[in-house]
């Protein structure tokens, strides 16, 4: 039987407390026992990539402010300079409420649950709420995705682990991640089909 306090550390940094409750009192409301983890479904790289812009655009910013060429031109590079100090902040700003916008998969023994965040675009429509589903519901599919890396031919394989909704659509894939092993196993042990895509 899960409940609030016995399971928190398996949701540690991950949603808001009402939401993680609404998760853990659906789990108990359809018999998933313990709580294994949690992953985001998506994000993002805006860190990294504002990172990247701000290492691109602070040295010509410091030479065109430096530099004998003019107040027009140290103008373009003081805001080259603001402009890659101020990138970084405000990605980290907007990655750190990316738990808000995207969906997150928990693992029970039992089955999952999706929480599925309210959709703030007019964009295409995807579901709001929570998808609650015993692993005999699931369909397991694992793909390992093989590309050829470079002049010398090195061969990449990557593994993949998708949940389908048994006859029905894709619900995620995961990655060769402690947690996508850990899916595998608790879908399996679960009863989970494994018929091919």
């Amino acid at each position: 039987m899960v409940t609030d306090t016995a399971d928190e550390s398996a949701f540690d940094g991950t949603d808001a407390p009402v939401t993680r409750r609404e998760v853990v009192r659906l789990a108990e409301q359809h018999g998933f026992g313990a709580a294994h983890g949690s992953v985001a479904l998506g994000g993002g790289d805006a860190g990294c990539a504002a990172v990247a812009l701000a290492v691109a655009l602070l040295p010509p910013g410091i030479g065109l402010l430096a530099g004998p060429f003019g107040p027009v031109a140290a103008s373009v590079g003081a805001t080259l300079i603001m402009a890659g100090l101020a990138v970084p902040v405000l990605a980290f700003g907007y990655e750190r409420r990316r738990d808000a916008r995207i969906p997150r998969l928990h693992l029970f023994d039992g089955g999952l649950v999706i929480g599925y965040p309210p959709s703030r675009s007019s964009g295409p429509t995807r579901p709001e709420g929570f998808a609650v589903l015993p692993w005999s519901d699931v369909r397991v599919v694992e793909r390992v995705h093989t590309s050829t890396i470079g002049q010398g031919g090195s061969v990449q394989r990557v593994w993949r682990l998708e949940l389908h909704v048994r006859g029905g659509p894709l619900l995620c894939s995961l990655g060769d991640t402690h947690l996508g092993l850990r899916a595998l196993r608790l879908a399996l042990a679960g009863g989970a089909d494994t018929a091919d895509a």
